[in-house]
């Protein structure tokens, strides 16, 4: 088995002896020179990328994700050898794994008062998940949220988190008043 570029595993009519042997190399952050940061990265390519993962039917959609990750250009991406990208790719799945996972479990909703919430239409709010917490981040700094989007993905997930924080502190000794 050869080191061979990306084009031509693509072009490869089975691809399987590649596969077989290559799903077992360890992940590595490294493509074409390159690394990925996801805590560096803007916060809605971060979410763009997640959302696109469970849709990649072709190599666009895999050239499109390495370009937004690791910032290559296609050339770049179809020369690099395909031990580089199955090593960068196993990195880059887990990397996004541990965010939903991270985010998962500190946005996760522990409110009594959900079953309301639910009722009052919280369904409506489902297509604009990723853009709704901007949208209160910019109301409590006083900034434009597409701009927030742009900004480091690290920085917004720590602000989020910590509001998150303080409105459930804030919520809690509201009851605590009321008893």
């Amino acid at each position: 088995m050869k080191n061979i570029t990306l084009k031509q595993y693509a072009r490869l009519p089975d691809t399987s002896q590649y596969d077989n042997i290559l799903e077992h190399l360890n992940p590595k952050n490294t493509f074409a020179r390159k690394q990925m940061d996801i805590n560096t990265m803007p916060y809605v390519n971060v979410k763009y990328c997640i959302k696109m993962l469970p849709k990649i039917k072709d190599w666009q959609g895999v050239f499109q994700l390495f370009e937004i990750s690791y910032g290559v250009t296609e050339k770049t991406f179809w020369r690099t050898r395909v031990t580089e990208y199955f090593a960068a790719r196993k990195f880059m799945l887990k990397e996004f794994e541990r965010i939903i996972k991270t985010e998962n479990t500190v946005f996760a909703a522990q409110s009594t008062d959900s079953h309301l919430w639910e009722m009052a239409g919280a369904d409506k709010l489902k297509p604009y998940g990723d853009t709704l917490p901007l949208v209160q981040l910019g109301k409590l700094l006083g900034q434009y949220p597409f701009d927030l989007g742009r900004k480091p993905y690290g920085e917004i997930f720590s602000l989020l988190a910590q509001t998150k924080a303080q409105n459930e502190v804030e919520a809690e000794y509201q009851k605590l008043l009321r008893q």
